[in-house]
This record gives C-alpha cells, structure tokens and sequence, in this order.
C-alpha cells in the first residue's frame, strides 16, 4: 500500500496514512518471503521487462477514462486491481468522511517541523502517495502560504493522468495558481509494465510549472526501469518493494543525500 515518505539529512520519516485511508492495517508478512527474494538479488539486477501487452495498457487508460465520464459503469470493469484502483482514487478524490484531509494532515503535520528547523527535505511518493504529496504541497503554499521549498520524487504515479489531473486540490484555480510553488526539483520514475502509471512521463503535463518558474526541473526516468520484484503470480512492476530497490530511484536519494544534483539522467 502506498504511503508518503520524507528525508531530512540522514533521517527518514514516513508519514503513514494507511490506516486512515484503508481502514486498516496491511499484513505485510504475505510479502515478507517475496522481499527476501528481492534483497538476495544483486544490486544492478534491477529486473526484467515484463510482458505487458500495449493492448492491456491502452485497455487501462480506457477503464480509467470510463471511470472519469461514466463513473457508474466502472462496476462492469473485469479487472479487479484496475477497479480497485479507480475506487480508491475516487474516495480520496471525494473526501469520504473527510479522510483526504486528515491525510494532508498527517502529511503536514510530518513536514512542518522540519522544516522549521531549517532542514533540506526531500518528499517522496509512491502511487496514490504521489497525488497526496502533490495536493498537500499545493495546500500549504497556496492556502496555507508556507515560506519553504521541497524537492520531490514520485514513484509509480498516475499523476500523468487525465483522469488524476482533473482532481487534484487545484484545479477550479487559474494560471499559476493551479499548481503548487515550493518545489525545487521534481523526479518522477516508473517502471516499464506500471499500469497504475499508465502515463508515465510527467513532464509534458506540467510544462506551465516550467515555463513560469514554479519549478527548479522536472526530469522523467522511464527508459530501462523496471523492477525486480516477483511474486507467486509473477512481476509486480507497481509495487513500492521494486522501485525503493532499483539503482535508479537509490540513485537519486543518494545524489540527494550528498547534495550533487539529482535530476540528469539517471
């Protein structure tokens, strides 16, 4: 299940919401002996390409698309983790029970103080995390007015969705204030067969960020991504166990870490 990260210097903090959203807690110990797998691989066997059909693909975006024009017909939908998918993004979308903002809150809540005391933080976000991270970012510098910049990574986001971009906390806004203005450097990776990811490339839907200069960069790594993790049923290209072992996403923490630049190709 996804979840909102946050690095400061050498620490790590996670902004769990989990528990919030779903209700309840994964039991991780069904992945536990797929990880052991993963750990025992070399660190450069970032995985294999996984036979993802562009009929399966293009399948997807037309479910989500469904989804978004005729949202009652996704019940039809056969694919279950695709209709899951779609069910969930609407709830956080909707904000059931006001979830979506306890969520930011959680969000903000680990953010703040850092960044009060003067840390450089990178926020990372995986999946449905992605979307959070970005509207909390937008939340606290257009509401909330916040002083300080981040940078961020998302990891299997379907940011590049239309479908996504429609919802976020900014969108009945105009002009630069669609978008949020406290990002340094944006790095967005995902991984060949993503489904949840099904647009990959997040630059070409944010372009007004650059163009305005409410962003350093942002840098798209998909060529050659993919991941290693597998489990009975086969590669699971999404799941969050794959990207946080890929070179390519250690890459850029690192680079982070040691405060070399992060956003070239990786």
């Amino acid at each position: 299940m996804p979840n909102v990260s946050v690095s400061m210097g050498r620490n790590f903090h996670l902004a769990a919401w989990n528990h919030l959203y779903y209700r309840r807690d994964a039991d991780i110990g069904i992945d536990m002996p797929w990880v052991e797998r993963l750990l025992q691989r070399l660190p450069e066997d970032s995985g294999t390409p996984p036979l993802v059909s562009r009929w399966r693909s293009w399948r997807t975006r037309m479910l989500y698309t469904l989804g978004d024009l005729m949202p009652f017909l996704t019940s039809l939908v056969g694919d279950a983790e695709i209709r899951s998918t779609i069910e969930e993004t609407r709830c956080y979308f909707e904000n059931c029970g006001g979830v979506s903002d306890r969520i930011r809150s959680v969000v903000k809540d680990t953010l703040r103080p850092l960044l009060e005391a003067g840390h450089e933080v990178l926020v990372v976000g995986h999946s449905l995390g992605s979307v959070i991270a970005f509207d909390t970012l937008w939340e606290v510098s257009r509401r909330e007015r916040w002083p300080w910049r981040v940078e961020l990574l998302t990891l299997g986001s379907p940011l590049g969705m239309f479908y996504v971009q429609r919802r976020l906390l900014g969108r009945t806004e105009h002009g630069a204030r669609r978008y949020p203005d406290n990002i340094g450097h944006w790095v967005n990776i995902a991984t060949t067969g993503d489904l949840t990811a099904v647009d990959r490339r997040i630059r070409d839907d944010f372009k007004f960020m650059l163009r305005h200069g409410l962003v350093k960069s942002i840098v798209d790594h998909t060529r050659g991504i993919y991941s290693a993790f597998h489990t009975a049923t086969g590669p699971n290209p999404h799941r969050c166990y794959g990207y946080f072992f890929n070179p390519a996403v250690a890459d850029v923490v690192v680079r982070w870490l040691q405060g070399k630049p992060f956003t070239t190709r990786v």
